[in-house]
């Protein structure tokens, strides 16, 4: 990992070859790849961290509390190396294995963040009880990220509150009389 670190630091991630890294570490290549199969695979234990917000908001409603930490996500996303991100992506699509490893370690953890957005609506009778607020978060998540990493949109924030209001306008309470 030390010497995955250091290549990428020197000469960033076109320069951080698995041979580069066995070089480095003083080891065989064979050695690297026991441990990882693919560069994304070992990008990805080299850079894997928590990506949600540190402090998530509270302005009284899912809708504008959703919209504001899905700017800090579009932003987050829009700063991402796409490279390094687009390996990871070809990966987790190729490796069934690989992709259930960065879901557990990182796309299930970031999403879960945002739990507590989801619980306060419901203690406020925003959203049916019944709907599962994990796969609403999966839903919002995948959208943006659809629309930020592969089609490449530039989402100002009123975008994103209309893209946020159409989710949370389908999950709000249905009234039970007919209209």
């Amino acid at each position: 990992m030390a010497a995955a670190r250091e290549l990428l630091a020197a000469g960033g991630y076109d320069a951080l070859t698995m041979e580069a890294v066995a070089k480095r570490a003083g080891v065989g290549k064979p050695t690297v790849y026991r441990r990882w199969a693919t560069r994304a695979q070992l990008v990805f234990d080299l850079l894997a961290e928590p990506t949600a917000p540190d402090a998530l908001p509270d302005t009284g409603s899912l809708e504008r509390d959703l919209t504001e930490a899905a700017v800090w996500m579009v932003g987050s996303m829009a700063e991402t190396d796409r490279q390094i991100m687009g390996d990871r992506v070809g990966e987790m699509v190729a490796n069934r294995e690989f992709s259930h490893r960065v879901s557990e370690r990182q796309l299930g953890p970031d999403r879960d963040v945002l739990l507590p957005l989801w619980q306060r609506a419901l203690e406020r009778g925003e959203v049916q009880p019944d709907v599962d607020g994990a796969t609403v978060l999966d839903d919002l998540i995948g959208v943006l990220t659809y629309r930020v990493l592969i089609r490449h949109e530039e989402l100002d924030p009123a975008e994103i509150g209309r893209l946020v209001e159409r989710h949370v306008a389908a999950v709000r309470p249905r009234s039970s009389q007919p209209v």
